[in-house]
């Protein structure tokens, strides 16, 4: 299942970098693009800044597990804004819809190529991945932001290890 995760966020990463190369977080003096997975980074990168993507993952289940090897697992996003300091934060609900923009646009196509990036090379798995679109939740307004979760369903086929 980790291929899939790699895969996933990778695909999103890239994407963002090219739709929206501004989008960026520092972290430790590095400049890269706003999309962190919790799970996988520093506790100081999970801090959540505004701006940014945090991917978070849930649990795996097989889609009709009679049928097929299908799995789905949900990716959770969640993102906010305190807009600009130009505008005294009053365009948050603005910058927060252009979050949303990206993310749209990081998600199509909803295809990637599986690989396996534990070695120096990433390794194609020989399948793809495929996701459903965001499901947007509510925006609220928390202090000093405004913050919205999207969920993406991510459907794969398991690497299975062969002993």
């Amino acid at each position: 299942m980790q291929a899939t995760k790699d895969s996933f966020y990778l695909t999103m990463r890239d994407r963002l970098a090219q739709l929206d190369p501004g989008r960026t977080i520092t972290v430790d003096g590095i400049t890269r693009p706003a999309i962190v997975v919790v799970e996988n980074d520093k506790p100081s990168v999970t801090a959540r800044q505004h701006d940014a993507f945090y991917l978070e993952w849930g649990e795996a289940r097989a889609v009709r597990p009679a049928i097929s090897t299908l799995m789905a697992i949900t990716c959770t996003l969640s993102y906010a804004s305190a807009g600009t300091e130009q505008n005294g934060g009053l365009d948050r609900g603005r910058t927060l819809g252009a979050l949303e923009s990206d993310l749209l646009g990081m998600c199509s196509p909803a295809v990637t190529r599986k690989n396996d990036y534990t070695g120096v090379n990433p390794v194609d798995l020989g399948s793809n991945l495929f996701w459903s679109q965001p499901v947007f939740r509510p925006a609220k307004a928390e202090p000093g932001c405004v913050a919205r979760e999207a969920s993406i369903t991510v459907y794969f086929y398991p690497e299975v290890n062969q002993a």
